[in-house]
Formats: structure tokens, sequence, C-alpha cells
């Protein structure tokens, strides 16, 4: 009796060490943004579409798998699909060639034939994400402005998300 009390025991004590270090794996690691690129707010008024691009690195155990990347505006709202302000759409460049263009350079140089979906990106280690950005309202207010990028991604088939402050956002008065 008292060797199938104390293997029990042990065989708890093996699945909390094994639930533990599962747990520590899968959730160690996290996002940096190494550098930050805003437009000028003259440059919206005739609300056309720029791409603006920002180096990102993943530091952590494993590769995660990008699902998707969403953005929150200062007062707290998630940037919709059918946003009355904001219109992004992300991608991944497989070369950081993109700081801030408006949609006309970007395609005369032939920049967007670089760019890929974020769903199902496999990140291993830096990557570049950029975003095609159009920017629909008529009050620049910063308090309208993306404050957070929210990275959502998979790994070791468990998804998390990890939220990033977007520094001075993608208008600057100047």
């Amino acid at each position: 009796m008292k060797k199938r009390i104390a293997l029990l025991f042990v065989s708890i004590i093996i699945l909390i060490g094994l639930w533990w270090t599962f747990n520590f794996i899968s959730h160690y690691g996290e996002f940096t943004k190494w550098g930050h690129a805003s437009i000028g707010i003259e440059n919206w008024e005739d609300h056309q579409p720029f791409y603006v691009g920002y180096p990102f690195k993943w530091e952590g155990i494993g590769k995660p798998t990008l699902e998707e990347i969403e953005f929150i505006k200062r007062d707290g709202t998630i940037v919709a699909k059918n946003d009355d302000e904001f219109k992004i759409q992300p991608f991944i460049a497989r070369t950081g060639r993109i700081g801030a263009l408006d949609e006309k350079g970007v395609k005369e140089d032939g920049l967007d034939d670089d760019l890929v979906s974020v769903k199902g990106y496999k990140v291993d280690g830096e990557f570049y994400l950029v975003l095609r950005v159009e920017f629909l309202g008529t009050n620049t207010n910063p308090i309208n402005d993306i404050s957070t990028l929210r990275i959502t991604y998979e790994k070791f088939r468990t998804t998390q998300m990890q939220n990033i402050h977007f520094g001075e956002g993608l208008i600057t008065d100047e």
C-alpha cells in the first residue's frame, strides 16, 4: 500500500513538473519593435494610402506562427475592418526596404511584390512588418491615432497575444 501511495505521489510530482515545463516553454518569448516611422499630418489630406514599415525581432524559444495583427486606438477601441477613420492592412516584407512611402512609390519600385500575408507567417528571428494605411477620417486629433499593436500568434499549438506600444502613432503633427 505504501508503495502505491509513493508511486502515485511521484507520478503526480512528475506530471506537475512536465506541465509546468511545457507551460514555461510555450509562453517564453516576446516580440520587440526596433524602430518607428510615422507620417506627417499634411500627407493625409488627400486620403491616399501609405505603406509604413517596422522592424521586429522575436526572442524566445521556438518559432511562432503569426495569426493576426490588430490595432488599438488611443481611446481603447480596436480598428475594425469597416472603421470610419483607419483602414490598415498588415503584410510581412521579405526584405526591409520600405520605410514610409506612398502607394504610388511602392508600386513604381515594385516593392509590393515583396509583401506576403501575415496569417501563417512563421517567424524566425527578425522580420519586417509593413502596414498599408489609409486615413479616412477628417479629425487628425491624436486621441484617434493608433497606440498599440496586438500580435496574435501560435507556438507549440498554443495561441497567445502580445500588445506592443506603438510609440507616437501613425500621424504626427510635424
